[in-house]
């Protein structure tokens, strides 16, 4: 099933790439800071709405907190469709995205991230976690020099996961829970 839903999602993003009028490749500096490397693309479909993936894989972690929290290896997609006020790649937006993850280890006494991300469990930790959102979004595109932008966005939704406790191997699973999921600050190249 799971590879079934990659490649139609898969399809479906390159079969706009021909329809497309304008596409922006993206890219999260901030991720960096994690240990992280994101990048995504982003391509109109019609003048006010345009059809996004972005893919993040989490290779390294070069911090712990004062805690000795760690986030560990894993990786995570969201696809979004996005409405656009004014134009596509221009002015605020309005999404609905699907994000889908998983990771080898997480833990976390950080209460923010434990009721975010591990649905309060992450004090226990959390091995071979998997996770799945649905949300909504709201963001600013600001268009800076020639094909160059910046997009910030906020969203939030529902949360799914699922992990095995680290202490017993016990499988834990969070329920559905509202999440604040998704958020950026993202460097765009449009052409």
């Amino acid at each position: 099933m799971k590879k079934l839903l990659i490649s139609l999602v898969a399809m479906f993003a390159f079969a706009n790439v021909s329809m497309a009028q304008e596409a922006a490749i993206k890219w999260n500096p901030l991720y960096l800071g994690m240990g992280s490397v994101n990048l995504g693309v982003e391509f109109s479909v019609a003048p006010k709405w345009t059809l996004a993936f972005e893919g993040t894989t989490v290779i390294w972690n070069p911090w712990k907190n004062c805690d000795n929290s760690v986030y560990g290896n894993g990786w995570m997609g969201t696809f979004e469709a996005r409405w656009y006020t004014c134009e596509a790649f221009n002015g605020h937006h309005l999404g609905l995205y699907g994000t889908v993850g998983r990771f080898g280890h997480a833990y976390s006494n950080f209460d923010l991230l434990n009721t975010i991300a591990l649905g309060g469990y992450g004090t226990t930790g959390a091995n071979n976690l998997k996770v799945a959102m649905l949300g909504i979004s709201y963001g600013y595109y600001l268009k800076l020099a020639h094909g160059w932008g910046l997009d910030f966005y906020i969203g939030g939704g529902i949360l799914y996961s699922k992990w095995n406790n680290p202490a017993n191997g016990e499988l834990v699973e969070s329920g559905i829970k509202p999440a604040l999921s998704r958020l950026g600050v993202v460097l765009s190249y449009k052409f």
